[in-house]
């Protein structure tokens, strides 16, 4: 399962609200709380890179020994200068501690095709820089995951092997 969740990882909302009920970023917290991995998201720009090392250090806390994967999406050399990958490392090394980072490509003209035919990315363009690259992540990424949380859960398990005994059943008549 994969969920997309808020960057925000405030805990203190009842200082600024006197309702009772679910805080704002309770699901943000909870879901990162009972994650298996966490791919944490910067863009990779100043500003994106900026925000990523004021927010990490609570990101580590809040997920605690969780693995984590770093992926800087959107990398071009026009908003960085010269070396743009190395910028991102060094400055993610030197403030947040982040040492292995993955990059993700800015593809302007396969994100716009994806969108203008409302299908995934990888549908349209197989071959686009952006779809390899994520590939590799989401291979890294399982890799990290251990093993009891990628096992199928027990439906699964049982519909495969309901499955396979029809497909016996089909060759044997």
């Amino acid at each position: 399962v994969v969920v997309d969740v808020a960057a925000s990882l405030e805990r203190d909302e009842e200082i600024v609200s006197d309702l009772d009920g679910p805080r704002r970023n309770a699901a943000t917290l909870a879901a990162l709380r009972s994650a298996d991995l966490v791919v944490a998201v910067l863009s990779a720009d100043p500003l994106g890179a900026s925000r990523f090392v004021r927010g990490c250090a609570q990101l580590r806390a809040t997920i605690g020994p969780t693995p984590m994967v770093v992926a800087a999406n959107r990398l071009r050399p026009g908003a960085l200068g010269i070396d743009p990958r190395g910028q991102v490392r060094r400055t993610l090394d030197r403030f947040a501690g982040v040492t292995d980072v993955t990059f993700l490509p800015h593809d302007g003209r396969a994100t716009d095709a994806a969108l203008l035919s409302a299908r995934p990315l990888a549908e349209v363009a197989a071959r686009s820089p952006l779809t390899l690259a994520v590939r590799r992540l989401v291979a890294e990424a399982l890799a990290m995951v251990p093993a009891a949380a990628t096992e199928p859960t027990a439906p699964t398990a049982a519909r495969r092997g309901r499955q396979a005994r029809a497909r016996r059943r089909k060759t044997v008549a």
